[in-house]
C-alpha cells in the first residue's frame, strides 16, 4: 500500500544525513563568519569562570553554535515575513534600550505600551530612528520585557501592523518568533555589536546600520516625492 504523506516523511537514515549536514553547516558557517565570530570562544571561556547572576551567566556562556543558529533563523524568518510585512498598513519599529547613549539614564518617556524617545541627544541612534520613522509615519518605541503584550497592543489599536525589530544576534530571531505567535509579520535589523550590560562590565551604546532600516522602509513605502530626502 502506497501511503500519501501530507508533508514530510523521514527516510531510513535521516538522522545520519541530518548529523552530517549539521557538521558541514557548522564548519562552513564558522569559516564564512570567522571575522565576525572571532571573539566569541574567548569571551565564553572567561564568562564560564565569572561571578554573574544565573541569567547573565547563561547569556554570556552562549556557545558559538547558537550564534550561528540564531543568525540563520533570523535570515529565514526575515525572508518568510517579507511579503506579509510589506502588505501591512502600519509599521511599528521596536528598538532596544541599549541603543540609547544615556542608558540607563535615558530621558525617554515611560509609557506602558513602550517607552518613547524624547530626542534629547542629536547623535543618539534612537533619535535617528525616530526621525526616520516619522518620514514613513511609522511608530517608534523602545522594547518592553513583555514583548508579546507590547505587539498585541499595537495590533489591536492599529489593526493591521508589521513590525521591524532592532536587536542583537541572540535576541532578534526570538523576537520575530514572538511576533509570529501573535499573528504579526516581523522583519529585523541586527545590531553590529552588543553594548549592553548583559555582555559588558561597563555598558555603552550599541550601534546598527541605519541604512539597513531605511532599505526595509523604502522597499515597503517607496522612495518617491512623498518621502523625505535620505
Amino acid at each position: 500500500m502506497n501511503r500519501q504523506y501530507p508533508t514530510y516523511h523521514l527516510s531510513h537514515g535521516f538522522n545520519k544525513k541530518l548529523t552530517l549536514f549539521i557538521e558541514r553547516f557548522l564548519a562552513k558557517g564558522f569559516e564564512e563568519f570567522a571575522e565576525e565570530f572571532a571573539n566569541i570562544d574567548e569571551f565564553v571561556a572567561r564568562a564560564a569562570h565569572g561571578n554573574r547572576s544565573p541569567c547573565e551567566k547563561r547569556l554570556r556562556c552562549t556557545p558559538k553554535e547558537e550564534y550561528l543558529l540564531e543568525a540563520v533563523a533570523f535570515e529565514i524568518y526575515d525572508k518568510l515575513n517579507r511579503r506579509a510585512f510589506n502588505r501591512a498598513k502600519h509599521t511599528i519599529i521596536i528598538m532596544p534600550d541599549c541603543l540609547s547613549m544615556h542608558n540607563p539614564d535615558c530621558e525617554k518617556e515611560d509609557l506602558p505600551t513602550g517607552d518613547e524617545c524624547c530626542a534629547c541627544t542629536e547623535s543618539c541612534q534612537a533619535n535617528h530612528i525616530v526621525k526616520l520613522g516619522e518620514r514613513y509615519d511609522a511608530t517608534v518605541v523602545f522594547s518592553k520585557r513583555k514583548l508579546a503584550e507590547q505587539i498585541e497592543h499595537y495590533s489591536k489599536t492599529k489593526k493591521d501592523i508589521g513590525v521591524i525589530g532592532i536587536a542583537c544576534l541572540l535576541m532578534l530571531a526570538s523576537g520575530m518568533r514572538t511576533a509570529a505567535d501573535v499573528g504579526v509579520p516581523a522583519r529585523g535589523v541586527l545590531l553590529n555589536f552588543t553594548g549592553c550590560e548583559h555582555w559588558n562590565e561597563q555598558p555603552y551604546a550599541s550601534r546598527f546600520p541605519l541604512s539597513w532600516l531605511r532599505s526595509i522602509l523604502e522597499e515597503k513605502y517607496g522612495t518617491g516625492s512623498a518621502q523625505a530626502d535620505n
